[in-house]
């Protein structure tokens, strides 16, 4: 029997337990109240950098407080970075959908993130508390619950609004010149039984589209929109989901947006439109996007799911788009707020040797895809991940990796950075006569770089490591042979 795609885990007791305690602490007033006052309207450097110093590092104190064992501990705080996760990509889809900031929040008496057991915020009920909250005005709860599709609060909301702002709404849903329009300016006609104004956002020379309820669920899943696109699809006749959701899933696919955050948006989406169809057809999506669905799979906050698929895609995942996936996940992986360094040693250590050899010889214009995970691993210090890359190819490939000239000039860097560690890691996996190879290169490669005393004594203790290693081998072989000799008397 073919193999089938998850697309959702059973989580243990234990799991949805450590999730829910996480969720507590992050719904605690005084972390909504970081999460509302938090600017995202700065450098990525600066934002993710002020993320983990605000707010993430309060709720790992929460945790430290809590005094669980050690091991409970760790896998709390491995919880914090995904749902930290959530929550920003919440606030950068609203602001991509409502065209506002919402500043404020406020807070556990008034509103709060509603999450499902499996750590991930429920959009619409979210939105549901936020249309109660007094905190924000008429217009921007009025905007949030069309945003949301909550049908039982906009007629509500709508009759609150000035007139004026009514007119506004009405007119730009039928106007060309904003198309396509907001949801918030459609709504305005459902209201009125209007329907047919919104006609001119269906009707094309292609006739691919029936009814604006078709539009809209297409459109949303191009927005990132997951509430809309469920509620649409609630109001598609058998036809139209027959004709849209194999469609909608391969646009979902092939969208490529500039949003921040749109990659874990469209993870979200894209799972369920594959809840949608049968099993034969997922599969069928996987023969024909392998690279794509499986990248997918890697936005998702949480990588459980990721390496619960990965083997199936490397059945289908032909070898002319490893240079490509190893380029995507490089470019999620240098966004630090994606950073799973676990997920990256189970994708390698499982990986086809083919994927290996590439990973090691491949130089494309995004770069040698060895250099470009070693230079994360090493601006993170993460010897762990550089270990699992040496210790998982061959002997010949570790040579390739560290005489390469890039990785000379990380290598360099990270010693004049006080990174030095991280270097050692590669060197020790290296055999006595690749040591003295790398040791003749590196030599010749600080040559030509600028000397001074500083520098010069940061890169003695770096050579004195070549000779402490060599030592630390002949020992240890010396005494090998003794063992030998005493338990093989002749």
């Amino acid at each position: 029997m073919e193999k089938q795609l998850r697309i959702a885990l059973m989580l243990s007791l234990k799991d949805i337990a450590l999730r829910k305690v996480s969720v507590l602490l992050w719904n605690a007033p005084d972390v909504l109240s970081s999460v509302s006052e938090f600017l995202i309207f700065k450098s990525f450097e600066e934002v993710e950098k002020n993320w983990e110093k605000s707010v993430e590092d309060k709720i790992k104190d929460k945790i430290w407080k809590l005094v669980l064992p050690e091991p409970l501990t760790q896998q709390m705080i491995q919880t914090v970075k995904p749902l930290g996760l959530q929550i920003r990509k919440w606030r950068h889809l609203q602001k991509h959908h409502l065209r506002f900031e919402i500043k404020k929040i406020h807070l556990p008496n008034s509103a709060e993130f509603c999450w499902t057991t499996a750590g991930v915020i429920d959009c619409r009920e979210t939105a549901k508390a936020l249309v109660r909250c007094e905190v924000l005005d008429v217009e921007e709860r009025y905007t949030l619950a069309c945003v949301n599709c909550l049908e039982d609060y906009i007629p509500l909301l709508w009759e609150k609004l000035p007139e004026e702002r009514k007119d506004y709404f009405y007119k730009r849903g039928v106007s060309k010149k904003c198309y396509p329009p907001a949801l918030y300016f459609c709504w305005p006609h459902i209201l009125k039984g209007e329907r047919h104004d919104l006609d001119y956002l269906w009707t094309s020379p292609c006739g691919n589209l029936t009814s604006f309820n078709q539009w809209a669920f297409e459109h949303s899943a191009k927005e990132f929109n997951k509430v809309a696109v469920e509620y649409f699809f609630q109001k598609l006749t058998p036809k139209e989901r027959e004709a849209s959701v194999m469609r909608t899933v391969e646009d979902v696919l092939k969208e490529r947006s500039s949003l921040s955050f749109a990659y874990h948006a469209g993870y979200e989406i894209f799972c369920y439109l594959l809840s949608l169809i049968s099993p034969e057809q997922q599969m069928e999506i996987v023969k024909k996007h392998p690279s794509g669905v499986l990248l997918k799979f890697l936005d998702c906050p949480w990588p459980d799911l990721f390496l619960e698929n990965v083997g199936l895609f490397w059945t289908f995942l032909p070898p002319s788009c490893y240079g490509e996936l190893s380029e995507l996940m490089a470019r999620r992986f240098e966004k630090s707020h994606h950073y799973f360094p676990k997920l990256f040693q189970e994708f390698f250590i499982h990986s086809p040797d083919d994927f290996k050899n590439d990973f090691v010889d491949l130089d494309s214009v995004f770069g040698n895809p060895a250099y470009r995970f070693l230079s994360i691993f090493f601006v993170c210090e993460d010897a762990e991940s550089v270990e699992v890359i040496f210790r998982n190819v061959d002997a010949a490939d570790r040579v390739k990796i560290v005489l390469y000239r890039r990785v000379l000039e990380l290598f360099f860097e990270s010693i004049l950075k006080d990174k030095g560690h991280v270097v050692e890691v590669c060197l020790r996996e290296l055999s006595k006569e690749d040591r003295k190879r790398l040791k003749e290169v590196f030599t010749e490669f600080l040559g030509r770089k600028v000397s001074g005393k500083c520098i010069d004594r940061k890169f003695k203790r770096f050579f004195e490591f070549f000779d402490e290693i060599d030592g630390s081998s002949d020992k240890e072989k010396k005494a090998q042979k003794r063992k030998l000799g005493t338990c093989c008397p002749e």
